[in-house]
């Protein structure tokens, strides 16, 4: 019988699923895929039947609150509808895992079981112990912080019924819980305080386990092309290796299409732009660069495209400065001009940006740069009017690191939020510059 792995692809674009897809396709020849999309281009779904042919199916993402939870009610839509029809079923990240073997092979033996796998630490790391404390409360965080972390990422395996129990659990309304909880503290929760009715658990840790969960692994080790667990062993999954820097070289090399090539079947404006950002990751920056001129366009100014130019900006900014590079940021900036607004995580994220390029000598479109300060005065308005001191002087700092020509409207502006926060002194002599300058 045919085994299942089900995991999200929600925003993701192509150079954040390869190694995932192309690590499915050669290892687990036994299972379909079925993953969840929403927000994701022709480009890259393209790309990804190609690597996994008929193997690999699409459904729908549908969520409306926090994605850590969410996630598992598109998953129990399908489970519940096709779950009877294959062996075993594996429920995982995608973005930040890799197969290194056919994971359903190692477990063919076991009947109704549930399997799930732990992390190198306890609770009193990361946000793991704040995360239980938001969802159930500090007695229960206190309870639990000692104990081993079981992770929500490379999540579930198990055969049909005993997934159906989980998740059935996992999204009942019935216990108290943040509904707007972290997965993670959700699981925990339930595996620790024997909420979970099924008697046959096995557990994957990072010294022996099928499931290797290894951001918190200090000393990992590799054999060729395989990534290994605690015991020297290599693991049938491997989850988190992005937080080193050696296992994102490895399986780079491994898993990425060196000799890629732009497809020109694709040209909507997110299939150009993640086709960029490939070309740009695998090293192809002349390439990229032309294919940029080529195909900059109005299409990329729209706003649902400010996080895809921020993200190419970002990349390309730690990157040594040549004539490719250079053009790459300014084009940017370029399109970043038409934008209809931005919110304040992008915000603060461009204004960091201008701010490095000035610095270390990189080109700065000017133009963006005052339309830029334009914008930042009508949001230095709001926060006034919202009494968020911070985020206000915030971007008064910001507008002042720009090194531009003394502006008497930003100085009177300047003034009334040091007049507004209680800043008497420093009102005074906003005001003088002002009138300074009349």
């Amino acid at each position: 019988m045919k085994n299942l792995v089900v995991g999200s692809a929600s925003g993701f674009d192509w150079n954040a699923l390869e190694p995932f897809v192309t690590s499915f396709a050669r290892y687990v020849k036994t299972a379909e895929l079925v993953l969840f999309v929403k927000d994701i281009s022709d480009f890259t779904l393209d790309r990804i039947k190609r690597c996994g042919g008929e193997r690999i199916k699409f459904e729908p993402f549908e969520h409306t609150n926090f994605i850590g939870i969410e996630r598992f009610k598109n998953f129990k839509r399908y489970i519940d509808a096709h779950g009877d029809e294959y062996g075993q079923i594996f429920i995982t990240d995608t973005r930040d895992v890799i197969f290194q073997d056919d994971i359903f092979e190692h477990f063919k033996n076991y009947s109704n079981f549930l399997g799930h796998s732990f992390e190198g630490g306890n609770f009193r790391v990361n946000s793991n112990y704040e995360w239980l404390v938001n969802c159930f409360g500090k007695d229960e965080a206190d309870k639990l912080a000692d104990k081993r972390i079981i992770c929500a990422g490379s999540a579930l395996i198990g055969t049909p019924r005993e997934i159906k129990i989980f998740l059935e659990k996992l999204l009942d309304d019935s216990w108290e819980m943040n509904k707007f909880a972290f997965d993670q503290a959700a699981f925990n929760y339930l595996f620790y305080n024997n909420l979970i009715p099924v008697k046959n658990i096995i557990e994957n840790d990072t010294y022996s386990g099928e499931i290797f969960t290894n951001g918190l692994v200090k000393d990992n080790k590799i054999r060729g092309d395989k990534i290994l667990r605690g015991d020297g062993g290599v693991p049938s999954v491997v989850h988190q290796y992005d937080r080193h820097a050696d296992l994102v070289a490895l399986v780079d090399n491994i898993y990425r299409d060196k000799n890629f090539q732009v497809d020109e079947r694709f040209m909507d404006s997110q299939s150009v732009l993640e086709q960029i950002f490939y070309l740009l990751y695998v090293n192809k920056t002349d390439d990229a660069a032309q294919f940029c001129m080529k195909n900059f366009s109005p299409e990329l100014n729209r706003g649902e495209n400010v996080d895809r130019l921020l993200k190419i900006w970002e990349f390309v900014a730690q990157r040594p400065l040549t004539p490719a590079i250079a053009f790459i940021e300014l084009t940017i900036q370029a399109a970043l001009k038409f934008a209809q607004g931005f919110s304040l995580n992008p915000l603060v994220k461009i204004c960091s940006l201008l701010i490095y390029s000035a610095k270390n000598g990189r080109g700065v479109d000017f133009e963006f740069k005052i339309m830029l300060v334009n914008f930042l005065l009508n949001v230095i308005e709001q926060t006034i009017n919202a009494n968020n001191a911070e985020i206000c002087f915030h971007f008064i700092n910001v507008i002042k690191s720009f090194d531009l020509p003394p502006n008497k409207d930003f100085y009177l502006l300047e003034a009334k939020a040091n007049r507004v926060f209680g800043r008497k002194e420093e009102a005074l002599a906003s005001y003088k510059k002002a009138l300074d300058l009349s």
